[in-house]
């Protein structure tokens, strides 16, 4: 028997605003997926999250997030031992700990010679949902790696990602909680997009609302960048570059110039190196004083620089663009000027 459609025509939907937990980077009640190398600080990033997310003190987002209530928090970890890494490192981020809850296994009744079992993200959504009733007020769920529960299905297998990764959006849809799924990359870096570079197939990024991509800095080998590699419900906001300093995240209020290509695409080194020489020509070029949009891309073009370039080197540099008074716009200097901070 042939099934039928279930319609509902838009004009009865009522419209709903995109809610965030941290605006621009992770939406709640949505899938996000954060990319990176080894060593680069995802854990880092997901732990520093949930220690904002028991205490309230991620940035207020008014009406598209939350209340500004503490949460609850569920991490699923393979990699991390909760005793000798979780637990010291949210200390250390001053995390409530009474409000996160680590993933050991799952007990299943009528079987008493294994009673407990691995968690298997096809077989046991079920049980994290009744988790996510149990405990109430949960915000962020955590799964680290996203490959280490995918059971028997098949990593690079489309069908089989997209199965998965379905049911926990539906799960993140249902408890209106983020979840972040971490993933590490492929090995094949050259001439890739950064789409392209999260591990097993390209379901993973597919399915997330929001890619994140944690990579090193270009030009300073202690700072990281995290950057987006997509984001399908919002605006894309510039990376945030940040350092991995005792057990914790420290987030510096510096700019970052980088897209998630430009971190990823082999020209990275030639570039950093032309962003260097951008860095010091732009400044001898300000430093007697402001010069107008219009004669810096004169002057860019006379001493072959790239535009581009410049302007990476001007969010480097920390340039201020400031709006040509009357007497400076008559003069023909045009509507914005950029000067040294």
């Amino acid at each position: 028997m042939g099934g039928s459609l279930v319609l509902r025509t838009l004009n009865t939907v009522e419209p709903t605003p995109v809610r965030w937990l941290w605006p621009g980077f992770v939406p709640l009640g949505k899938l996000t997926l954060l990319a990176g190398d080894p060593g680069l600080g995802k854990s880092f990033i997901t732990l520093d999250l949930a220690s904002k997310v028991t205490r309230a003190t991620l940035p207020p987002t008014g009406s598209e997030g939350g209340d500004g209530q503490p949460g609850d928090v569920i991490v699923c970890s393979a990699e991390d031992d909760p005793a000798d890494t979780i637990r010291p490192r949210l200390e250390a981020m001053d995390a409530d700990l009474r409000r996160v809850h680590c993933v050991e296994s799952v007990r299943f009744k009528g079987l008493p010679d294994r009673k407990e079992h691995p968690v298997v993200l096809q077989r046991d959504l079920g049980a994290i949902a009744e988790a996510v009733k149990q405990i109430g007020r949960v915000r962020l769920i955590v799964v680290d790696p996203i490959t280490a529960y995918m059971g028997d299905a098949d990593g690079n297998s489309n069908t089989e990602v997209r199965s998965v990764l379905g049911e926990l959006s539906r799960l993140a849809a249902w408890s209106g909680a983020a979840v972040v799924c971490v993933t590490h990359l492929n090995k094949d870096s050259g001439g890739k997009r950064a789409v392209y570079r999260a591990m097993g197939s390209l379901a993973f990024t597919a399915a997330a609302r929001v890619v994140l991509l944690a990579a090193s800095h270009p030009d300073d080998p202690a700072k990281r960048v995290l950057a987006t590699v997509k984001c399908n419900i919002g605006t894309e906001r510039p990376g945030k570059v940040y350092r991995l300093e005792d057990s914790r995240i420290r987030w510096l209020d510096e700019p970052s110039p980088y897209s998630a290509n430009d971190l990823e695409m082999p020209e990275q080194a030639e570039r950093s190196s032309a962003t260097a020489d951008a860095c010091e020509w732009l400044a001898d070029a300000l430093k007697a004083g402001p010069l107008s949009v219009s004669e810096l891309k004169c002057l860019a073009d006379t001493d072959e620089q790239s535009w581009r370039t410049v302007e990476r080197a001007k969010a480097r540099l920390g340039i201020r663009s400031e709006r040509a008074n009357a007497e400076g716009a008559a003069r023909g200097r045009g509507a914005w000027t950029w000067r040294l901070a």
